[in-house]
């Protein structure tokens, strides 16, 4: 499998290309210092794995992917993004399920993003995240419900609105998504995992085995310590969790 990194700091680009090499001998790295670098590489080498830095001298890495998905039939490849909190980008790269890394870098992420990328190229769902987080980053001024997630399940990569989901439950380290558009979807990983993706989005961790949806909540009965949801459903509200609910509900509506 052939690498391509995209970094303009020398000794990060150094230490990345270090990290790779000594942790996957099969994979092939290659590097650039900018994005005219990278493009004269790319169709030398035609990468699987691209670890990208969001800013780079002579633009924005989204752009030259967008422009680079525009000119080609298939995505065959997949992208690691290397990010500060500070970028604009970040929110839509939560949501896309496209893994990237906060400076500074760290070993056993980088390792872990690489492996996991390794397995999406084999499940073929990197045209998913890229097309998602096109679309989140394009609609980064707009309403909430307008945005896009990615929840892998087992078989598929699902695309959804923010508005299609309930809300979700904890399963030991699976999360399961009460859906409007069906049946349940169990994915494999934790519920704090989502609630760090959604808690800026209109959800709100009510109990330690739920985050609600809170546009979804139609009635909150605090002499039963539950939220009634507009699909019938009812969640529980924990102890510890009443008063976030109360200061929400009252920030949130007149």
């Amino acid at each position: 499998m052939n690498c391509l990194i995209v970094e303009d700091n020398p000794a990060t680009r150094e230490f990345i290309l270090d990290i790779i090499r000594d942790n996957f001998s099969d994979v092939n790295c290659y590097s650039a210092a900018d994005l005219t670098e990278a493009e004269n590489l790319f169709v030398k080498i035609h990468p699987e794995l691209l670890i990208m830095d969001v800013n780079l001298p002579d633009g924005k890495s989204v752009d030259f992917l967008s422009k680079l998905c525009n000119q080609i039939s298939a995505i065959h490849f997949k992208v690691i993004f290397i990010t500060a909190f500070s970028d604009y980008a970040l929110d839509a790269l939560r949501l896309s399920a496209m893994d990237f890394l906060l400076k500074p870098v760290s070993p056993i992420e980088l390792i872990g993003a690489v492996n996991k990328s390794i397995d999406s190229l084999k499940k073929d769902v990197r045209y998913t995240e890229l097309e998602t987080f096109f679309y989140n980053l394009g609609q980064k001024q707009s309403v909430i419900e307008d945005k896009k997630i990615v929840l892998r399940t087992a078989e598929n990569a699902h695309v959804l609105s923010i508005k299609q989901i309930f809300y979700a439950s904890a399963d030991n380290n699976y999360t399961i998504f009460e859906i409007s558009s069906g049946a349940p979807l169990i994915v494999s990983q934790p519920l704090k995992y989502y609630d760090d993706k959604l808690n800026t989005l209109g959800f709100l961790r009510v109990h330690q085995s739920y985050l609600v949806n809170m546009d979804h909540v139609s009635l909150y009965d605090k002499r039963k310590e539950c939220l009634f949801l507009t699909n019938g459903l009812q969640v529980a509200v924990s102890q510890s969790k009443k008063s976030s609910v109360m200061k929400y509900l009252n920030k949130q509506y007149l």
